[in-house]
């Protein structure tokens, strides 16, 4: 998050659509089909309904470094009143021509990742997915119920959600380093 520059509406756009995606857990198409009134305040949190998967719709409270990210990038982006549009939007025309009162496609959250994860030196073994991954294993790490963790996750299942926690992983430790000959 250090590597985003937050002097550009860009920088800032895509500051706040990491912070959905790692402190928040949405799919990539969930922050890609966010609208400017998605973000409100429920019961005194700043919360994102959200349409999860087979249309179930949701609202869930968000962490305050998120709400401010989202916060800034709307001051710049001027189009925090438009309550109807698209909470994310391009920064500029397009090769199609179409302008910039649209949602982003889901891949430009793959896109955006890659930027900026080159940037600190990670070249493979990620996708806008890791994102959610990361979300459900720190939230994990740092004490949350499993039961939360799949509420804040949309999952159906608690195991589904335990296939996404990475902290059982350890490389290190793999049965292939023991069998010498």
């Amino acid at each position: 998050m250090d590597t985003l520059r937050e002097d550009t509406v860009l920088g800032l756009r895509d500051r706040a659509i990491l912070s959905v995606g790692l402190q928040v857990g949405f799919r990539r198409s969930e922050i890609a089909g966010l609208t400017v009134e998605d973000f409100h305040v429920n019961r005194g949190y700043d919360a994102l309904r959200v349409i999860r998967k087979g249309g179930k719709k949701e609202s869930l409270a968000i962490h305050p470094q998120t709400a401010q990210r989202i916060r800034d990038y709307l001051a710049v982006a001027g189009h925090g009143e438009d309550m109807e549009g698209p909470l994310f939007r391009p920064g500029r025309w397009n090769r199609t021509g179409q302008d910039t009162h649209r949602h982003l496609h889901p891949d430009v959250m793959d896109r955006i990742l890659r930027k900026y994860a080159r940037a600190i030196g990670v070249t493979r073994g990620y996708s806008a997915h890791s994102m959610r991954a990361t979300f459900i294993t720190t939230a994990l790490d740092n004490g949350t119920s499993l039961e939360d963790v799949q509420t804040a996750a949309g999952h159906a299942d608690p195991s589904t959600t335990k296939l996404y926690d990475r902290r059982g992983y350890n490389p290190e430790k793999s049965a292939s380093f023991f069998a010498n000959y």
